[in-house]
């Protein structure tokens, strides 16, 4: 059967996944497109719904992934494309979603780099980062409780995937705290600064290393700072104040990840 009215029941618990605490409750998110989908199934992500704009149930990609969810004995909800478009966040949707469950979360333990985002609050920098650690091979990434959520649709569709491949874990404590409890476990935190550290190309980046890429607007909190085992810049020759957080973020993560022999 499909789906024609947005007010469905159905419908309607679907879109609330657009909300926070609604996806805290059911520990579940949507993730919109084919490539997403087929992301979550090759790692092994537990889907728990696909839902398909019947329109284009038959494009190749798309009907690809409706043979799988019904080899794996996923439900299927298709909707009318009103309908389906209603549900998505994008402009142009792409035919197919996936209701998937919160994947592991990282450990908090394992691994020799991992990234600590306080307070960061724009959806596509959270995404970015995320994608960029996965990228370097960086063994997890925490958010502290002040960081936007990472299952936002904008977060979500920004990870390209890599929500599935890097552990995240979403912690409940303040950046200060969260790093007092990485040096006890062995972790170096550095904190990554605009002006007054080491030069990132200098830094080398020994033993277990946590890097830390504060808030958009006002950086890394004092009360962080005090915790930092040191402070990391990228130097900027030209006029600009500061970098955009993603791309601090990526420039300190691939340095690590050179410096610890991961290319």
């Amino acid at each position: 059967m499909i789906i024609t009215s947005a007010k469905n029941e159905q419908v309607r618990a679907l879109k609330k996944l657009e909300n926070r605490k609604y996806r805290e409750e059911t520990g579940s998110f949507f993730m919109e497109g084919p490539h997403g989908v087929a992301e979550g199934l090759d790692h092994g992500a537990k889907l728990l719904r696909l839902v398909a704009d019947a329109g284009r149930s038959n494009d190749p990609e798309c009907a690809e992934l409706i043979e799988r969810a019904v080899r794996e004995n996923v439900p299927v909800t298709e909707l009318s494309s009103q309908v389906f478009n209603f549900l998505c966040d994008t402009e142009t949707p792409q035919g197919i979603g996936g209701v998937f469950a919160f994947p592991p979360a990282y450990d908090g333990k394992s691994g020799d780099c991992v990234l600590l985002l306080e307070n960061l609050q724009n959806p596509g920098n959270m995404g970015t980062i995320l994608r960029t650690a996965d990228a370097a091979g960086f063994s997890g990434v925490i958010c502290s409780k002040g960081c936007v959520d990472v299952f936002n649709p904008k977060t979500v569709r920004s990870t390209s995937g890599s929500l599935f491949r890097i552990p995240v874990e979403r912690s409940r404590f303040s950046g200060p705290e969260i790093a007092e409890e990485l040096k006890n476990r062995g972790f170096s935190v550095l904190a990554a600064h605009p002006r007054g550290g080491k030069s990132y190309v200098e830094e080398p980046f020994e033993g277990k290393t946590c890097i830390v890429i504060g808030n958009e607007a006002n950086g890394i909190s004092d009360e962080m700072l005090k915790c930092c085992s040191g402070l990391v810049t990228i130097p900027m020759p030209g006029g600009a104040e500061s970098l955009n957080a993603s791309v601090a973020a990526a420039l300190m993560i691939y340095e690590a990840a050179r410096k610890k022999g991961k290319f």
